[in-house]
């Protein structure tokens, strides 16, 4: 009997530190990317419409490249993709 109420506890005790430490692992996002992309856009993009771009997330299913528009839209593109390719070269061309 004394052997049962000392685990009641250590279980909550357990527990507490368990999805206190999730919580904390949530609030900083750490369970999943921010943006991932599950479709892609497959027209060629204007040089002069796109703002900037960043590669997706390794965590993601898809590796992709978001493209961010002048207009403020973002668009997912395949960076396997000749075109996305290009635009990215242009755009670290025009960085330097």
């Amino acid at each position: 009997m004394t052997m049962m109420m000392m685990k009641n506890p250590m279980i909550l005790m357990t527990c507490t530190l368990l999805f206190s430490s999730l919580a904390v692992l949530a609030s900083q996002g750490s369970f999943a990317p921010d943006e991932c992309c599950f479709r892609f856009f497959t027209n060629r993009l204007p040089k002069n419409k796109v703002a900037n771009y960043m590669f997706t997330d390794e965590q993601c299913t898809n590796q992709g490249v978001l493209f961010t528009m002048n207009s403020g839209a973002r668009i997912c593109a395949d960076p396997t993709v000749q075109w996305v390719q290009n635009l990215i070269k242009a755009k670290d061309q025009r960085s330097y």
